[in-house]
């Protein structure tokens, strides 16, 4: 991939995620992907499993620890991924029921979301680099993780969409 590609790929891709936090702001529009998405987009759950193992050795360069597979939180995230399908915007519903649901042990949660054609090191580069997502993936309070992503056909061209759910 040229270096401009790989610029342009990176930079739709901190276009594409949605903003974040424990609230729920309006998220952004997807403004589209490029023509090579199909790869990136073979398996909906490796790619999850990339997202997670991405984010976890961003916290370890940061030295802060992993976060732990919380089946609760998969299952919270794949819904949520699910929902958002076909959405003009990615935005954030509360988290209250995820809360009830999964039990964190300190009784909070947190949201990112993305939607692009991007591999998932692109998609948690990018996270990195937006102070909110960058704020979840790196709270030491935010113990536990699930990650959900379907493939969005909705638009001009496929793309990944996908939701991690943080637990803490």
């Amino acid at each position: 991939m040229s270096t401009l590609r790989r610029a342009a790929t990176t930079l739709a891709a901190a276009l594409l995620v949605a903003g974040c936090g424990q609230v729920a702001p309006p998220g952004e529009r997807d403004p589209g992907a490029g023509s090579d998405a199909r790869p990136v987009l073979a398996d909906a759950q490796a790619y999850a499993q990339q997202v997670a193992d991405e984010t976890n050795a961003l916290r370890g360069d940061h030295g802060v620890p992993v976060l732990e597979a919380d089946d609760c939180a998969v299952e919270a995230a794949l819904a949520r991924a699910r929902d958002l399908v076909g959405a003009g915007e990615l935005e954030h519903a509360a988290l209250d029921a995820v809360i009830a649901a999964c039990a964190p042990p300190g009784g909070s949660a947190a949201e990112n979301l993305s939607r692009a054609a991007a591999p998932p090191t692109e998609v948690v580069d990018a996270w990195s680099r937006s102070p909110g997502h960058r704020s979840n993936l790196l709270d030491p309070a935010l113990t536990r993780l699930g990650v959900g992503c379907v493939v969005d056909e909705t638009g001009t061209e496929p793309q990944m969409l996908c939701s991690q759910v943080f637990l803490g």
